[in-house]
């Protein structure tokens, strides 16, 4: 008797997509800035819903076309990366055919046991780490590392029941968010374009020019030498210079660059434990964050503050209280912040906007600590932080920053700066993102539904927020990473719940989703 094979529960693939019309080979170095960078591919993430009658194969070939058009406009994604010496990178745009990105592919919809698109929506797309959260589908596999040889980008769709997961990764070497942004809106331009044109030839778009890195790139006479760095690390007071003659300083100057969680429990197995990094999404939704903000804005009706000034403050008082626990822990009585700024137009002369290669600095606000302790009036202690964190930048200045790039340049090895801590968090803003989230993509696609930055193959921050971009529904979510203990006193703390709601922390996913549907099945 004949019996038909099962379906493959899941099935995957991958393919090299070269540039519309051939780039002309290229190499160049990356800034100073951008080698002071996290060497890290950022992730982004975006959900779209489609019919259940959509044709994914031809979704994956729109797709692929409108990437093909967007290399010619954006040619660095098509590039490797090159290493010298000192560690420091450049780029090299390989000749046709290897110029290029891979497209990857899987598709997840035969497989009950995985959960559908309307199953991720309900539990608030808990995609929070590529690796962990046991939702490897919506990775690309293998994932590019930041050495030589490298590619500079890679990017990857899954099909799950009744919906497309997007995903792409850009070295976070070549940019800041200006060129994840840009990519992400030219790609639905082009894919779009294609779905419209039905199989007619499409004009192949200008190629931008190459951003002058010459700029960002100071000329520098020699590298530093041993005895200069402890000279120089008593005045770059936000910076600390890596010492590669003592590996025990510089593993502790890299070790305490974030405020370290206080931790009373006895069980040493617990202790463990409750110091391994994880991540969280906190959700404020409009009704919430309306209510927060004008609250906080009663206060002192003639200062102005900004939602992300007022969220920055809530976040860093409870993130500050979670972090001591019980009773006040070693943390310094000065109080720190850090964010990245664009700094594009604070240059003279400033960079045109369309300068896509990375141009941030790295800016603190200080507070005494005993500030960050809640205030008998809550929105009156929320509005006083507040007022620090509209610092941010205020006493910016370009000569600093010339001379920290300078430095850089001039270190035994690359990366050879780092912020001085220890900081509470680093706080950064996303909400560039958002024209990409908006984006229409055409045919099947449209817009997506839901933004998301995942943790792949790197490091969990003991210290990060994240404000993603405001969601289509109104929503706005925010990423929070530290120690285990902190996240779990921030699911318990009453004022944070009172203001915005934990979606999740990471987890195995796809574990939790079979529980529940156990579950389902015995009710």
């Amino acid at each position: 008797m004949h019996t038909d094979p099962q379906p493959r529960l899941h099935t995957s693939g991958v393919t090299f997509v070269q540039p519309a019309k051939h780039i002309k080979p290229i190499q160049f170095d990356c800034s100073a800035v951008e080698n002071l960078c996290a060497r890290v591919h950022h992730s982004v993430a975006l959900f779209f819903p489609i019919r259940s009658s959509a044709n994914v194969e031809q979704i994956f070939y729109d797709l692929k076309q409108g990437l093909s058009l967007t290399m010619n406009e954006h040619p660095i994604i098509t590039g490797t990366l090159r290493q010298g010496d000192r560690d420091e990178f450049s780029v090299e745009i390989p000749p046709a055919p290897h110029a290029g990105a891979y497209f990857h592919f899987s598709d997840t919809s035969n497989d009950a046991g995985f959960p559908s698109f309307g199953e991720l929506q309900e539990c608030g797309f808990p995609y929070v780490d590529g690796d962990l959260d046991g939702l490897k589908e919506f990775r690309p596999d293998p994932f590019p590392t930041s050495e030589d040889g490298q590619p500079t980008f890679v990017t990857k769709i899954c099909h799950v029941r009744g919906g497309i997961v997007w995903s792409g990764s850009i070295s976070h070497l070549i940019s800041d968010l200006g060129l994840g942004t840009a990519v992400m809106i030219s790609w639905a331009k082009y894919t779009k374009k294609v779905t419209e044109a039905a199989g007619k030839p499409l004009a192949i778009p200008r190629q931008l020019p190459w951003p002058d890195r010459k700029r960002l790139l100071p000329d520098v006479e020699s590298l530093l030498q041993i005895e200069e760095i402890g000279a120089l690390n008593k005045n770059l007071k936000p910076y600390t210079v890596l010492d590669p003659t003592d590996p025990d300083k510089m593993v502790s100057d890299m070790g305490n660059v974030f405020v370290k969680a206080h931790v009373t429990e006895a069980n040493p197995d617990q202790l463990e434990y409750f110091l391994e990094p994880t991540s969280g999404i906190w959700r404020f939704t409009p009704s919430k964050l309306q209510a927060l903000t004008d609250a906080v804005r009663r206060v002192d009706p003639g200062v102005k503050l900004s939602n992300f000034d007022i969220v920055t403050a809530f976040i860093w008082q409870r993130f500050s209280m979670a972090k001591r626990g019980n009773s006040p822990g070693n943390e310094p009585q000065t109080a720190q912040i850090v964010t990245a700024i664009d700094v594009r137009r604070k240059l003279s002369p400033p960079l045109p906007a369309t300068y896509l290669g990375a141009c941030v600095d790295l800016v603190r606000v200080c507070a005494d600590r005993e500030v960050l302790v809640p205030h008998q009036d809550p929105w009156k202690g929320i509005s006083g932080i507040a007022k620090r964190v509209r610092e941010f930048g205020t006493a910016w200045n370009e000569t600093d920053y010339m001379e920290m790039l300078k430095v850089s340049l001039r270190t035994p090895m690359c990366p050879g700066l780092i912020p001085r801590g220890p900081i509470d968090m680093l706080v950064t803003e996303h909400s560039m993102f958002g024209l990409g989230l908006r984006a229409d993509w055409g045919g099947e696609l449209g817009r997506s539904v839901a933004f998301r930055e995942p943790y792949i193959s790197r490091e969990t921050p003991q210290g990060e927020v994240i404000i993603l971009p405001t969601q289509p529904n109104g929503d706005l979510d925010v990423i929070v990473s530290a120690e285990e203990i902190v996240l779990e006193r921030l699911m318990a703390d009453v004022e944070m719940s009172m203001v915005c709601k934990n979606v999740c922390v990471r987890h195995n996913v796809l574990e939790s989703f079979a529980s529940m549907a156990t579950k389902k099945a015995k009710l």
